[in-house]
């Protein structure tokens, strides 16, 4: 029996123009009103969750997001943080070396609410604030205050030179903390230990559910951990193809309203 739904947000619970469609709200209500506990696991932070929260009534006690690819697990009404991974100022420093003097991509680092960038911002830099609803902050790592704690970093750029310049990244990275790339135009580097898989079953085991009893739903990279931690993996339509390969089902995509039917078809048992 599922007893928590973990749901990834971009390409996942979001249609192509980041909305959620009536059918996908209609499926998620009735999964609550089951007893089930919705969890969104994304990448996003929570000031870019939050409108989405309202929006599906999940800003209530005991509901809980999951954010930051897994960096950070918050109570949603009062945004209190029940487990964090962070990069320190020393870590900053020496991730955004790998960037030198590539100025075609930018190297941005988040707290709790404000989206940091070093360098000239890119249109690719524009794009992503603008899609995360977050405004810009200009700031170099020397110049971050010491009493600012630091969740995730990452590098933005356009495809072509992402792609070369994670090519080249060194071997430490994957060593000393968590790579991923979580969409054509992001590669992230997290603390080691930060990751959705590692969140969503810590929060598991605070909640009280066993893995067989929890559901994962997610379409890019990024889902990967979380897909294989959960007893019922499900994979989006357009996800990628390690998605497909490692989840246990596979759903409609996301402009097909492919959370209700995982919903209706794997937790509530319903033809969708």
């Amino acid at each position: 029996m599922i007893k928590l739904i973990a749901i990834d947000m971009d390409g996942t619970l979001l249609n192509e123009s980041h909305l959620i469609t009536n059918k996908v709200k209609k499926a998620l209500h009735e999964a609550i009103e089951a007893g089930i506990k919705i969890v969104l696991c994304t990448g996003r932070p929570l000031k870019a969750i939050y409108p989405y929260l309202e929006e599906l009534e999940m800003a209530q006690e005991e509901d809980y997001v999951i954010s930051l690819n897994g960096a950070l697990i918050q109570k949603t009404n009062t945004q209190e943080i029940v487990y964090k991974q962070t990069l320190s100022h020393e870590d900053l420093a020496k991730i955004e070396k790998l960037r030198q003097d590539v100025a075609e991509i930018n190297f941005s680092f988040f707290d709790e609410t404000h989206y940091f960038y070093t360098g000239e911002p890119t249109e690719v830099l524009k794009y992503d604030a603008h899609l995360l609803g977050m405004e810009l902050n200009s700031m170099s790592v020397q110049e971050l205050p010491e009493d600012r704690t630091i969740y995730k970093s990452m590098f933005v750029g356009e495809e072509a030179v992402l792609d070369h310049f994670v090519e080249h990244i060194p071997e430490f990275i994957s060593e000393d903390y968590y790579p991923i790339r979580s969409l054509s135009y992001v590669f992230e580097v997290l603390p080691k230990h930060a990751n959705k898989g590692t969140a969503l079953l810590g929060l598991a085991k605070e909640l009280g559910f066993e893995r067989e009893e929890i559901m994962a739903i997610g379409d890019g990279e990024n889902d990967i951990d979380m897909i294989e931690a959960a007893g019922h993996s499900v994979a989006m339509g357009n996800a990628t193809a390690t998605i497909k390969k490692a989840a246990k089902y596979e759903t409609k995509s996301n402009e097909e309203d492919g959370v209700a039917h995982a919903i209706y078809e794997w937790a509530l048992n319903q033809n969708a």
